[in-house]
């Protein structure tokens, strides 16, 4: 493998109120951090550390103050490269995940389910998180592919986790060193985008 791009794309093309819309540092406001932290952390959890970053940030709607739309282009030191978009203005949206390799290429439409079944008010129980069978990725070549079955999400065993780390002292769901080595890419990224050229991790930002 080595190539694999991921997508946060939305149609926002009006401003909305709240700290998403803010370009105040306190609010870590903004598309890059709102979106990209998903991002950056699937790719580093996917790929390990990162050794370089390239990124493009800018605010594209007509006044806004937070940045709406940001590519993210990841060296890891595994050789394997991430190219990441998010954005408050796609029309037409992209494929939410596309892997290249040598012998094939998946490429998934669509969000995880878990979201929209959760606006639709239904609650976790038999099937959640299962992705439908004519939604499923597809997984070949220009000569021929197929749909592959995905894992189900399962949104709750985060917060599953969160409660036996409280009450039970168990480890965290999530290694706290993860988030703050997503927030060092994410800064790397702020900094490439403002200063126009790709910024290089050392050994220990990559850790």
């Amino acid at each position: 493998m080595h190539r694999y791009e991921s997508r946060f794309e939305r149609w926002r093309p009006e401003l909305k109120e709240g700290w998403r819309e803010s370009a105040d540092p306190a609010d870590a406001g903004g598309i890059l951090y709102d979106l990209g932290s998903h991002l950056v952390d699937q790719a580093l959890t996917l790929f390990g550390p990162a050794t370089h970053v390239y990124a493009e940030v800018d605010a594209r709607r007509p006044g806004a103050a937070a940045d709406d739309d940001a590519f993210v282009a990841l060296t890891h030191a595994s050789g394997v490269r991430s190219h990441l978009w998010m954005s408050a203005l796609a029309g037409q949206l992209g494929p939410r995940l596309r892997v290249l390799g040598d012998r094939a290429a998946y490429t998934v439409h669509g969000m995880d389910p878990q979201e929209d079944a959760l606006r639709a008010g239904q609650l976790p129980g038999p099937g959640w998180g299962e992705v439908a069978e004519a939604d499923r990725g597809l997984l070949g070549t220009v000569d021929g592919a197929a749909p592959y079955p995905s894992l189900p999400g399962d949104y709750p065993a985060f917060y599953a986790g969160v409660v036996r780390a409280l009450r039970e002292g168990a480890a965290a769901p999530v290694d706290p060193r993860d988030a703050v080595a997503a927030l060092v890419v994410l800064e790397a990224a702020r900094r490439s985008a403002a200063e126009g050229r790709t910024v290089a991790l050392t050994v220990e930002d990559a850790r």
